[in-house]
Protein backbone atom coordinates (compact mmCIF):
# COMPACT_ATOMS: atom_id res chain seq x y z
CA UNK A 1 0.00 0.00 0.00
CA UNK A 2 1.21 3.43 -0.72
CA UNK A 3 0.90 6.53 2.02
CA UNK A 4 -0.42 9.51 0.66
CA UNK A 5 -1.46 13.12 1.65
CA UNK A 6 -4.87 14.33 1.13
CA UNK A 7 -8.24 16.18 1.89
CA UNK A 8 -11.43 14.76 2.71
CA UNK A 9 -13.75 15.72 0.14
CA UNK A 10 -17.18 14.79 1.70
CA UNK A 11 -18.33 12.78 5.17
CA UNK A 12 -21.70 11.41 6.24
CA UNK A 13 -21.28 10.74 10.09
CA UNK A 14 -24.87 8.79 9.42
CA UNK A 15 -23.95 6.53 6.72
CA UNK A 16 -20.32 6.15 8.24
CA UNK A 17 -18.11 7.03 5.13
CA UNK A 18 -16.79 9.27 2.56
CA UNK A 19 -14.23 9.95 0.25
CA UNK A 20 -11.01 11.59 0.20
CA UNK A 21 -9.06 12.78 -2.44
CA UNK A 22 -4.99 13.00 -3.13
CA UNK A 23 -3.02 14.56 -5.84
CA UNK A 24 -0.87 10.69 -6.18
CA UNK A 25 -4.28 8.53 -6.82
CA UNK A 26 -6.00 9.12 -9.98
CA UNK A 27 -9.87 9.08 -8.72
CA UNK A 28 -11.62 9.86 -5.22
CA UNK A 29 -10.71 7.04 -2.32
CA UNK A 30 -13.70 5.15 -0.27
CA UNK A 31 -12.95 5.59 3.38
CA UNK A 32 -15.25 3.79 6.05
CA UNK A 33 -15.40 5.09 9.58
CA UNK A 34 -13.20 1.92 11.12
CA UNK A 35 -10.28 3.24 9.03
CA UNK A 36 -10.37 6.30 10.73
CA UNK A 37 -7.91 6.32 13.42
CA UNK A 38 -8.45 8.31 16.74
CA UNK A 39 -10.04 7.78 19.87
CA UNK A 40 -13.39 8.22 20.53
CA UNK A 41 -15.82 9.28 17.43
CA UNK A 42 -14.54 8.66 14.20
CA UNK A 43 -15.42 11.07 12.00
CA UNK A 44 -13.78 13.76 9.32
CA UNK A 45 -14.95 16.82 7.83
CA UNK A 46 -15.07 17.84 4.52
CA UNK A 47 -11.70 19.93 3.87
CA UNK A 48 -9.81 18.62 6.33
CA UNK A 49 -6.51 17.08 5.57
CA UNK A 50 -5.42 14.10 5.78
CA UNK A 51 -2.93 11.30 5.29
CA UNK A 52 -3.65 7.49 4.42
CA UNK A 53 -2.64 4.90 3.14
CA UNK A 54 -4.32 3.64 -0.54
CA UNK A 55 -4.81 0.49 -1.81
CA UNK A 56 -6.97 -0.40 -5.57
CA UNK A 57 -10.15 -1.60 -4.76
CA UNK A 58 -10.98 -3.85 -8.27
CA UNK A 59 -14.61 -4.94 -7.25
CA UNK A 60 -15.36 -1.04 -6.11
CA UNK A 61 -17.40 0.29 -3.58
CA UNK A 62 -19.99 2.98 -4.09
CA UNK A 63 -18.23 3.57 -7.65
CA UNK A 64 -14.86 4.30 -5.85
CA UNK A 65 -12.15 1.62 -6.78
CA UNK A 66 -9.17 2.92 -4.39
CA UNK A 67 -9.63 2.31 -0.72
CA UNK A 68 -8.14 3.98 2.32
CA UNK A 69 -7.01 2.60 5.31
CA UNK A 70 -5.28 3.93 8.71
CA UNK A 71 -6.52 7.17 7.92
CA UNK A 72 -5.14 10.12 10.47
CA UNK A 73 -5.48 14.28 10.71
CA UNK A 74 -2.75 15.88 9.46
Amino acid sequence: MQIVDGVCVWWSDEDGWGALRSAEVESEVFAHFADVDMTGYHTLRAGQRVRFEVEPYPRGQDGYFFRAHNVTII
